[in-house]
Parts: C-alpha cells; sequence; structure tokens
C-alpha cells in the first residue's frame, strides 16, 4: 500500500499530525511545529534517513496546509482527499460552515449516483419479449390434446424483438453529443421492425445551468429541449417536445419540475412535477418525497470502512452485508382516472454491489407491484424482478456485458393474479441466495484470501518500500522515544514495553503485525497517552497499515507506576493510557510486587 493510497483514507490527515477531527488552530499549529523540527531533513546526515525525514516532512506540510485552512478542512471533513483534488467556487468560501457542508454532502451524493450510473447504464441492448401465459392457463381454457405440457410449451411465442445502441463522445470540455439507432419492438423480424435514429446534444453553460437536445432523424421528426437549473439546494427545469412540421397544430408536450432539499442536515428531497399534453386539458401534477439514508452494520469482526475500498480492493466484511444505503421515495400523482400513490423501498450493499427493490403503485385504473433485484459488478451485471399488475404477472432478467444489456421480459399470465405473483417470487429469490450462497459469498472469501497474501508478500519482502519506510521512520523517531522514556521512568511513569499493530488474529490475517513501540513511547506525554479513534493509525509517523480495511487492534505492553499491564484495543476505539482504574503508586513500589497482577485483555 504506497503512501498516496494511505493518504486517502477516512482522517488521514489528522493522523499525520495525530490529533483528533475536533483539535482547535493551536493544536494544530502546536503539533505541526512539533513534527516539523523532528523530520526536518537538515537534521539527518544518514542518506537513508535524510530521504524518509525528507518525505515524511512534506506530508507533515501537506497535512499542515490542509487543516490549517478552515475552507480546505471542511472540504476534507465531507469528502476526504477527493474533494482535494477539485476546483471548487471561489464564492464557496465566503459562506458560512453550515451552508459548505450542505453543498459537499450534496456533491458527494450527485457523485455516487454518477459512479453508479457509469456502472449500471449500458450503450446498447436487445430487448426480447416472451408470451409463456399458455404454461400457467387454467385447464378449462384447454381442451383435449390442448392440456397436455408439450402442447402448453409449444404455445410459448416470441412477441417482440427490439435492438438499440448509441454512441457518446465528448466534443470540447463542456459539451458532450451522441447518436442512438434503435430497432423498436414489436416484430420477431428485426428489418421489418419500426425503427428511429436519435441524435443528442448536451451542453453545460455553467456549473448549474445546462441544456440538452434531441432530435429524431427519422419520421416523426420530434425535437427534445430540456432546460435545468440547480444550486445548493434546488433545482429547476423545463422540457418540451413537439413535430415541427405540424407545431401549429399541435400544442407541444411541456414538463415543468422543481426539486428541493427540504432538511439542512438530511438528504431528503421532494419535487413537484406538472406535465401538460394535448389529451390532457389539466395536465398532470405529480408529488415525489425522496429519502437516502446511509446504514452500517459494523461490528468489530464485521467490518467495512467505504465502498470504494470494500468493493474495488479491501477485504471487507466476511459477509459482505455491513453498510449499504436505504432509501425511501413516495410520490402521487393527480391525473384524473390516471391518479394513483406510489412507495418505493430499496436498499443496495456496497460491499456486494447488490441492490434489492420493492415498489407499490395502487390508482383508480391499475394496481402495481414490483419486485427485483440486481447485482453489478466491474464489467458485468444481472438482474431479476416480477412485477404484477392489471395487465398481468411478467418476470423480467436483464443481463449486462462489456456495456451491452440483454433483455428478456416473460408474461406468465395477462390476468391480474397474486398467487402467481407470490409463487414467482421464489424464482428470483432463490436465484438470489443460491447466487449469495455458491457464488458472491465464496468470491468475498477469496477476494479476502488473496488480499491478506498480497499484503503479507509486500509487508515481508525485504526490498519493499513499506519495509524501509517502517525501518528509516523507527529510527528518526528513537532519540524522542528514548528522551521520553527516561522522563517516564524518573517519575514511575508510562513506558511502553512492547506493542504491535495489525489486524485481528483469525485463519486469513495471520502475519500482519508491525512493532510501534518506538513510535507509541514517542508519543507518550506526561504519563498519557492519547490517539483519537477517529484518525487511522496509518498516518502517524512510524505506524504502517499492512492491510487496510481489515478489522486491526493494537496490542500494548507497558508499565505504569512500575506494575505491568497489558492492552488490546480495536481500531474503533480511542486510545487512552493508562486505563481507567490504574493508578500511579509512588516510585519506590519496586516491579517485584507487581507481577501478581494477570494480564487481560482491554477492548
Amino acid at each position: 500500500m504506497s503512501s498516496q493510497d494511505q493518504m486517502e483514507g477516512e482522517n488521514y490527515l489528522y493522523a499525520v499530525l495525530n490529533l483528533p477531527p475536533t483539535a482547535s488552530q493551536g493544536e494544530i499549529r502546536e503539533r505541526y511545529r512539533a513534527l516539523s523540527i523532528t523530520f526536518h531533513p537538515d537534521k539527518q546526515h544518514d542518506l537513508r534517513l535524510k530521504e524518509t525525514a525528507a518525505e515524511k516532512f512534506l506530508e507533515i506540510q501537506k497535512a499542515y496546509e490542509v487543516l490549517s485552512d478552515p475552507f480546505l478542512r471542511e472540504v476534507y471533513d465531507v469528502l476526504g482527499a477527493e474533494g482535494l483534488s477539485r476546483q471548487w467556487p471561489t464564492e464557496l468560501r465566503f459562506k458560512d460552515s453550515e451552508e459548505i457542508k450542505a453543498v459537499l454532502k450534496h456533491w458527494k451524493i450527485d457523485h455516487s449516483n454518477e459512479v453508479l450510473e457509469k456502472l449500471l447504464q449500458p450503450r446498447g441492448g436487445a430487448t426480447c419479449s416472451v408470451n409463456a401465459s399458455s404454461l400457467f392457463a387454467r385447464g378449462d381454457e384447454y381442451d383435449g390434446e390442448s392440456r397436455k405440457f408439450s402442447n402448453r410449451l409449444s404455445n410459448i411465442k416470441v412477441t417482440g424483438f427490439g435492438v438499440r445502441h448509441g454512441v457518446m463522445k465528448a466534443w470540447g470540455p463542456k459539451t458532450v453529443v451522441g447518436i442512438t439507432a434503435e430497432a423498436r419492438p414489436g416484430s420477431r423480424d428485426v428489418l421489418a421492425a419500426r425503427g428511429t435514429l436519435t441524435g443528442a446534444l448536451r451542453h453545460q453553460f455553467s456549473p448549474r445551468l445546462v441544456l440538452e437536445l434531441t432530435a429524431a432523424f427519422l419520421n416523426p421528426h420530434i425535437i427534445t429541449a430540456k432546460t435545468t437549473y440547480s444550486d445548493n439546494e434546488n433545482a429547476v427545469s423545463v422540457q418540451t417536445n413537439f413535430i415541427p412540421a405540424v407545431w401549429y397544430l399541435f400544442p407541444p408536450v411541456t414538463t415543468v419540475s422543481f426539486a428541493r432539499r427540504l432538511f439542512r442536515n438530511s438528504l431528503t428531497q421532494g419535487s413537484v412535477t406538472w406535465t401538460y399534453a394535448p389529451e390532457l386539458p389539466g395536465g398532470n401534477l405529480e408529488f415525489n418525497l425522496y429519502s437516502p439514508r446511509e446504514f452500517d452494520f459494523m461490528s468489530q469482526d464485521d467490518h467495512v470502512e467505504a465502498m470504494e475500498e470494500a468493493t474495488f480492493g479491501g477485504p471487507g466484511s466476511t459477509s459482505g452485508l455491513a453498510a449499504g444505503v436505504r432509501t425511501w421515495s413516495f410520490g402521487l400523482t393527480l391525473a384524473g382516472l390516471n391518479s394513483c400513490i406510489k412507495a418505493e423501498f430499496l436498499l443496495f450493499f456496497h460491499e456486494l454491489s447488490l441492490r434489492l427493490k420493492a415498489r407499490a403503485e395502487v390508482g383508480l385504473r391499475n394496481v402495481a407491484y414490483i419486485v427485483s433485484a440486481k447485482w453489478v459488478g466491474h464489467r458485468s451485471a444481472f438482474g431479476t424482478g416480477v412485477g404484477l399488475s392489471t395487465k398481468g404477472v411478467i418476470l423480467r432478467f436483464q443481463l449486462t456485458y462489456f456495456e451491452q444489456k440483454w433483455t428478456l421480459p416473460i408474461t406468465l399470465t395477462p390476468d391480474y393474479d397474486l398467487n402467481l405473483a407470490l409463487y414467482t417470487v421464489v424464482i428470483p429469490s432463490a436465484a438470489l441466495a443460491i447466487g449469495y450462497q455458491f457464488f458472491l459469498k465464496p468470491r468475498r472469501r477469496a477476494q479476502r484470501a488473496r488480499y491478506f497474501e498480497d499484503a503479507r508478500r509486500a509487508l515481508n519482502d525485504e526490498k519493499s518500500e513499506l519495509k524501509r519506510q517502517i525501518e528509516s521512520t523507527t529510527l528518526l523517531l528513537q532519540d524522542v522515544a528514548r528522551r521520553h522514556m527516561d522522563a517516564e521512568r524518573s517519575r514511575a511513569g508510562l513506558i511502553i514495553l512492547e506493542a504491535t499493530y495489525g489486524p485481528s488474529p483469525d485463519n486469513e490475517a495471520t502475519d500482519l503485525d508491525v512493532d510501534v513501540t518506538v513510535p507509541l513511547q514517542s508519543l507518550v506525554h506526561n504519563g498519557q497517552l492519547y490517539i483519537s479513534s477517529r484518525t487511522p493509525k496509518s498516518g502517524i509517523p512510524g505506524f504502517l497499515d499492512p492491510a487496510p480495511e481489515a478489522p486491526k487492534s493494537l496490542r500494548i505492553r507497558y508499565l505504569f507506576g512500575n506494575r505491568m499491564h497489558y492492552a488490546e484495543i480495536s481500531d474503533s476505539s480511542p486510545v487512552v493510557l493508562p486505563l481507567k482504574g490504574e493508578f500511579c503508586p509512588p516510585p519506590w513500589v519496586t516491579l517485584l510486587t507487581c507481577w501478581d497482577r494477570p494480564f487481560g485483555n482491554v477492548m
């Protein structure tokens, strides 16, 4: 794991200065000055130590540069290292702290959605519609030979087939153009199917104003124009569709939408949309409420930090179900006899890239329920779901590979059959359970085993950069640690005898401990040692994270008041030594009086 990779960890810059995220500007300046003196390259005469000191010195400078700037510190606290690489509007610096946090959190959600869209939206696709209702038709609908299963099977028909492909290309820093060709479903003969050829243009006038245009090159020549304006709290869009040749006969279909974040400290959004069409004199009016919220079921033995690490590189949790996003959404549509209410619940598990969704829609003319599941990999995705409505029961499968999507909707019955829908849910549920048990779970175990094996190889390699950094930094800290130890010994204070940092022992994470005795002793001050739980220990000088994102603990044997103690402290807990209840007896008490105390783990 390179230092650049470690720097992307949460609160890493705080760890470089060994300060909690709540540290004041005075504490940051004081810690920066002390570390700058210790790691200044000009104080080193050994060439190897001078190189390591220079690296650490630059790292300390970077941490101070960010954390001493109030605006950059806000950006780092919300978005981490990724936020520092972006150019932010100058006027954002002059807003108050709460407004800045709101803007950054809103950008974080939008950015996450963009990442998911790139994974989920293919450029090409094919849809094959199948009518398999003959398999589930009641017996009284068939007579004689028609009731046989073979005859029912032979009545399965392909009712539609369509293909679609699109190409998008950036045309300058603010403009994207594209073209999409589609043969619409409705015929088994692709050449006989009606097709469309559509061009698209998207231009971003400013970070807040975007224009999108699409035009159909084949009859009917429908043109769609959409303009969207969005700021930190609100978004307004206007869309219109019209046919140039007959624009004076048919008023354009127009949609106006307004969305707003409802609460300052929440991502809950509300929107209202009005659509006008010639066949709907009063138009459609829609109200929607959308509320995403992260969930975290982490335990000490089932740990995951973030989606990016757990899914694409880190070991993640054993189950893969430790963290994700839970989303509720509700909607109301007022459109005469087409009025309805809608509700949707979605679970997204970051580590497995698994999405589970349930949707219900109840209206004056239609009742519909949908249950679906979708798994997304690096280059592929698979989804399945069941839909029940007054139009029948439909079982849908979807496969995506290398940005190409194949969709197979199967009509099981044209009638509203609740029992059949419930039985059909068993199929995707069973497929999900089987896929998790025999594919996703073994895949995660293999990833974890491979991850820890690579970590051991990197740590134990005599020529590795990791090992050189550990040894050199430890040498740089020896003088500071020796002075602190002498001072503590003179008053029977806190003396670190042995300290190791590494993954919690299990069958996979073995031989990955790093000796941090000297670095810890250098942090002892006035008989106390404190390391915040909110700062990654890999950023502390002399520390190294041999297995990022794996559950780790710090195991320490130390003297305090001439008594022997032992503590094992998990990564999620602060390091506070001496432990509560330990006291410092007078210096004349000898070590021989202290061996009657047994060692024990303190978590």
